[in-house]
């Protein structure tokens, strides 16, 4: 098989698996939207995924373990990566790029290292900053430079305000014109969790998660979401016993 032509498969492949691109034809059943950054390396496992209910995840590397019907989706974390030996439907590019405790890569490093990604992935999602992609210079500059990108990865822990998260949603795609992958939603990151875990109620965190996942969900640019599970406070998902926490219940029973 020709070079061009595996490529298309690759292509067709991923086209059919994404549920805001199936056509009212489509027998097989689409991919739900809703996902989960999985931490595979610290314990989390198939059965974390069933309790939540996601159609799919990823685990910031380029291969998992698992067994589930729950589909993976690839990343390359850094520049330190290598591509996929074997061509992949769907990849996610590198993990917060302008922040110097992830991928850390410069515009022109990351640039460099793309088209070898890109040749390997018939759908391929831009790397996902940590600062306001919109705003801010690094994703401008590397989609300038040429970049190839079917998707923009979004990151957003700006509290429990859906209709903040919303509106930043809307200028993004009407910004790049392009799908949205929210690879990292919450209202609190990891470290601000840890800070403040009784920052937002319960209650403010419920209405987040229906209002944010309601609009997800009927909105056909946002291809794909997963919330970042925070590890304690009101944006876990899991206790220390991996049983679901009222939010992770929440995530659980929102729409597939």
């Amino acid at each position: 098989m020709s070079p061009l032509l595996r490529h298309a498969l690759i292509v067709l492949l991923a086209l059919t698996s994404l549920g805001a691109a199936d056509t009212p034809t489509d027998k097989k059943e689409p991919v739900a939207k809703k996902g989960f950054g999985l931490p595979e390396r610290k314990g989390k496992d198939a059965h974390h995924l069933e309790l939540l209910k996601v159609g799919w995840y990823y685990n910031w590397g380029s291969q998992t373990k698992l067994t589930t019907d729950a589909r993976f989706v690839p990343m390359i974390f850094s520049g330190r990566r290598d591509a996929p030996e074997q061509a992949v439907p769907f990849l996610l590019g590198f993990n917060e790029p302008d922040h110097p405790k992830q991928a850390n890569l410069s515009v022109e490093d990351a640039w460099a290292k793309w088209p070898a990604l890109s040749a390997k992935a018939g759908f391929i999602v831009s790397p996902a900053l940590a600062g306001n992609p919109v705003t801010k210079d690094w994703l401008n500059g590397f989609l300038k430079a040429g970049a190839k990108v079917d998707a923009i990865a979004v990151h957003w822990y700006k509290g429990a305000d859906a209709a903040r998260f919303i509106k930043d949603l809307e200028q993004i795609h009407a910004h790049f014109g392009k799908p949205i992958w929210v690879t990292e939603f919450a209202p609190q990151t990891a470290a601000d969790s840890a800070a403040a875990p009784g920052k937002y109620s319960q209650a403010q965190v419920d209405a987040f998660i229906a209002t944010s996942i309601r609009f997800m969900e009927k909105t056909s640019w946002v291809q794909r979401y997963a919330w970042h599970d925070s590890g304690v406070g009101t944006s876990a998902l899991f206790t220390e016993q991996g049983e679901l926490t009222p939010t992770g219940k929440a995530y659980a029973a929102a729409k597939k």
